[in-house]
């Protein structure tokens, strides 16, 4: 019994010793790869560094689930793939993340660009109008729930017709601020 206790204890500080060392190892190939990105984002990102650092953000969130890391990366990786067009890669790390970490800082944000990229990036007017919907309903008083109502009135329409809107309201806006300084 001695033993087995014994053998028990000795894998769980192997298993504990050799986790540390291959998490900071994963840690440092991660902000090694970031910085090369983040250099190469004042021109063009390189897809080749941008897929392999979502690759080592999904690794490390799969080996270290637990780790208060890991739902930083996946954010990270879901972010990079908005910033890259990746329209549907995102929505799938968006969808992952949230399923994952539904209460973590991010869960707002997340909410939000998983409709941004419906929107704006798949071309999926209900999907998007669906996700920003949900959105509003969980977090009426965020930072981008104005954004996400005109967002939902804004669905469908073209840049023409946005633009005359625009207009529209300018030349309102002007023609009342002119008669009011007309009764002054």
């Amino acid at each position: 019994m001695h033993r087995a206790i014994t053998a028990i204890l000795l894998g769980m500080i192997f298993c504990f010793s050799s986790c540390g060392p291959n998490r900071d190892k994963k840690i440092a190939e991660i902000k090694d790869l970031e910085a090369k990105v983040l250099k190469d984002s004042a021109g063009t990102v390189s897809g080749e560094y941008a897929y392999n650092l979502q690759m080592l953000y999904g690794d490390f969130a799969e080996k270290f689930p637990q780790d208060p890391e890991s739902p930083e990366y996946m954010f990270k990786s879901a972010n990079l793939s908005i910033r890259l067009g990746w329209g549907k890669s995102a929505i799938e790390l968006l969808d992952l993340f949230l399923a994952k970490y539904p209460n973590d800082k991010h869960a707002p944000e997340a909410m939000f660009f998983k409709a941004y990229v419906y929107d704006n990036q798949v071309n999926d007017d209900a999907k998007a109008g669906e996700a920003y919907s949900a959105y509003i309903s969980k977090y009426p008083t965020h930072a981008y729930a104005a954004d996400a109502q005109a967002s939902i009135k804004n669905l469908g329409k073209t840049d023409e017709e946005l633009i005359k809107e625009f207009e529209k309201m300018n030349m309102d806006s002007t023609s009342k601020d002119t008669s009011i300084q007309k009764v002054g």
